[in-house]
């Protein structure tokens, strides 16, 4: 898929599940039970153990249903790695130009992590179109929305604390899309292997969006 199939796929369907520290026993469930609850885009982190077998694998046998995505690409390298490896789209915690250029050659979808107004300009400056703001929660609506006045030349992607409570001001704020990572895939759920647990949160999530986005 093209990146800007990816962006557009990301801003119609505005949930990213975030995977970090799993197990890949168990992943092909997890995609399954995501995608039993309407998820379409699944971010495996590069920090969890095996995460590139695990995006391989995904890639593999989600194809035609989810868009398979990799986290925390804090190198060039990395990013290399797992775009061969089947990632759709490169989502990180920081600006680094090189892992920017790398994926846009490529053209494959890269989010960088920025907090301030001055980390967004560069990541928009080295080619992003999509931002992830983070922490989000952290930052909090209010920054957020100020950010977003005079920085309209690209999409905001929350991470970081959003949950159903507040979904609805991140979206008033000017977000487009949202990470959501323990609340939809929590740790008992797959410790326990409760997929029908998984995928009633993620459904929740899918209508809380709906909900909010009614009639916009």
């Amino acid at each position: 898929m093209k990146a800007h199939e990816v962006y557009e796929t990301i801003r119609r369907h505005k949930i990213i599940v975030i995977v970090r520290g799993v197990g890949g026993a168990k992943i092909i469930d997890i995609a399954n039970a995501l995608y039993a609850g309407g998820i379409r885009l699944m971010e495996v982190t590069c920090n969890t153990p095996g995460a590139t077998q695990m995006i391989q694998k995904l890639a593999k046998e989600m194809t035609g249903k989810m868009i398979i995505g990799a986290g925390t690409v804090i190198t060039k390298d990395l990013c290399e790695q797992v775009i061969k490896a089947g990632a759709e789209y490169i989502v990180a915690p920081d600006v680094n130009p090189e892992v920017i250029d790398y994926a846009i050659a490529h053209d494959v979808a890269v989010l960088p992590g920025a907090a301030t107004a001055t980390e967004i300009l560069t990541a928009v400056r080295a080619g992003a179109q999509m931002v992830k703001i983070f922490p989000a929660a952290a930052l909090g609506t209010d920054y957020i929305r100020q950010l977003r006045g005079p920085i309209d030349n690209v999409d905001f992607v929350a991470v970081g604390g959003v949950r159903l409570d507040n979904i609805d001001e991140f979206i008033s704020a000017g977000c487009v899309a949202f990470g959501i990572g323990g609340a939809v895939i929590s740790p008992e759920s797959v410790e326990n292997c409760r997929w029908e647990q998984m995928t009633q949160a993620a459904r929740s999530y899918k209508e809380k969006l709906a909900e909010a986005t009614a009639g916009k």
